[in-house]
């Protein structure tokens, strides 16, 4: 008991002869202290949480909760009632009865429908459900797309009919409700469109439409009697054009640099179709078609009559040509390039000089291999050097930093900053911490030195004319011009750190004497 009320006497001491600031900052490290347990302490007790079902609707949420509550199970709403969170580590069996059950599948039903017998069902009735299972697997395998939100498959199955004539195809409409994120391409559009035709006996890929949670069709079906709409000309000439541009591009680039060639190219296509057909006969070569012989005898005199008939089958060849649809019919390039920066010989900046004729002759015959130019189908190109505007001699052309460190850098630039300020917290922290705590060791030094020493004991006594009290404290060095400077430049810079000093000096004495 001693122990504890001499240890707590020590503590009140050292705090009592602490400055204001050393106690703000011993405040601040306890502070620190009990809210960084406090959070552990938190952190360790929660239980984690995961994910059970997200966008869920009303209906398949309040089953969800129903049956989370028959098992006692802790369940959170989050997202507007539409995510249900539960403890990770039952997550993935709940998962997996619940969905055996049906929860959370949003009232999509397959061909589990028919898991239970129906006696009593009509024919009409095995129709409705069958198609209802149908379109509950399209919807199911269309929502594990990823990409893909939420989809409603609506199939149009029409009759059969004993006149082929009066036959109509079916038909189907999807609706689907695309992720923000990373939408559908035009290629995953016509995969779905290909899954639903697959699945569907008698539905072409042309019978399906697409559309999106906005009512904008996605799909693009075709007539059978064209090669399609304008939009999809268009898309086809761009992607060659493209295609052309980059090899022509990453040539000059491996040739002149980054930043010193530009290239453009314009295809012409043709996106007609033609279909002739012609038949060529051989009159030379010729085929037995068929043989007819007849013989007749004559009762009179007995003799027998001979006829044959012979029919012949000219050679013939049928031909049907179809033209080609979107191929190239005529390109026009366009490629300009920077000239050299040379630096002059009596120095200073350097000055822009065009390239020769003979570079020039060779850049074009370089993209004219790349790009396929024919001459004789009309092609042209044209290579122009002229002076980039924005760029000077003294620039580098592929300015900054390079792309890669810049994907690096630029999705962690918080953490870097994250981390850069709390570097700079932690050294703030500990050099006024280290300060501090010199101060006070200092202080306390001080304090038992003056009580030991002959003249702190004179003075403690009231003090005696024969008792000599040094004038500078022993091991203190001599003082020379350049530490006095440094002694003058730290008290300008850290007024108030002297002041605090200067005061712990003043009232030493007066604490080792009791007052």
């Amino acid at each position: 008991m001693d122990g504890l009320r001499q240890a707590w006497q020590n503590i009140k001491e050292r705090l009592g002869a602490m400055s204001v600031n050393q106690r703000m900052v011993l405040g601040m490290v306890a502070t620190a202290v009990v809210i960084s347990v406090a959070v552990f302490g938190l952190w360790l007790g929660r239980v984690e949480q995961a994910v059970l079902f997200s966008d869920l609707t009303p209906e398949d949420a309040n089953s969800a909760l129903q049956e989370l509550n028959k098992r006692d199970v802790t369940a959170e709403l989050t997202n507007g009632g539409t995510t249900i969170l539960v403890p990770a580590s039952v997550v993935h069996r709940l998962r997996v009865e619940l969905a055996a059950k049906g929860i959370g599948t949003s009232g999509v039903v397959g061909f589990e429908i028919f898991d239970q017998s129906h006696y009593g069902m009509t024919e009409t009735d095995y129709e409705v459900k069958r198609l209802r299972a149908l379109q509950g697997e399209l919807t199911k395998t269309i929502e594990s797309l990823r990409g893909v939100d939420g989809a409603r498959v609506h199939l149009v199955m029409p009759k059969s009919s004993i006149f082929r004539s009066l036959d109509t195809a079916p038909t189907a409409s999807v609706v689907l409700t695309l992720n923000r994120q990373q939408p559908l391409n035009a290629s995953q559009v016509e995969g779905v469109q290909s899954l639903v035709a697959g699945s569907v006996e008698g539905l072409i890929v042309d019978n399906v439409t697409v559309l999106d949670q906005n009512g904008q069709a996605l799909s693009e079906n075709y007539a059978a009697d064209g090669f399609g709409a304008s939009d999809r000309q268009l898309e086809l000439q761009m992607e060659v054009e493209q295609y052309l541009t980059d090899k022509a591009q990453t040539m000059l680039l491996g040739v002149m640099g980054d930043g010193r060639s530009h290239v453009q190219v314009t295809a012409t296509l043709n996106f007609e179709q033609l279909q002739s057909e012609r038949t060529i006969y051989d009159p030379k070569a010729t085929v037995v078609r068929s043989e007819e012989r007849n013989e007749a005898t004559d009762p009179t005199t007995g003799g027998v009559t001979e006829t044959s008939l012979t029919n012949y089958e000219i050679n013939q060849t049928i031909e049907r040509l179809v033209g080609e649809t979107g191929g190239v019919e005529q390109l026009s390039v366009a490629v300009t390039v920077d000239g050299n920066y040379v630096i002059p010989p009596e120095g200073g900046d350097a000055v822009y000089q065009p390239l020769d004729q003979q570079e020039l002759d060779n850049i074009q015959r370089m993209v004219q291999s790349a790009v396929g130019i024919d001459v004789s189908r009309g092609d042209r190109i044209e290579v122009v050097n002229m002076q980039f505007r924005g760029q000077t001699a003294n620039e580098p052309v592929s300015g900054g930093l390079p792309g890669g460190i810049l994907e690096i850098v630029m999705p962690n630039v918080g953490r870097i900053l994250l981390v850069v300020l709390l570097a700079v917290v932690v050294l703030t922290f500990r050099r006024n911490l280290a300060g501090a705590l010199g101060d006070l060791s200092s202080l306390g030094a001080r304090g038992s030195d003056a009580a030991g020493q002959p003249g702190g004991a004179a003075l403690a006594g009231g003090g005696t004319a024969d008792v000599e009290i040094p004038e500078r404290f022993e091991g203190l060095p001599d003082m020379n011009d350049q530490m006095i400077d440094d002694v003058r430049e730290y008290a300008a810079e850290n007024p108030q750190r002297v002041a605090e000093v200067i005061q712990s000096w003043v009232y030493e004495p007066e604490r080792s004497t009791g007052r």
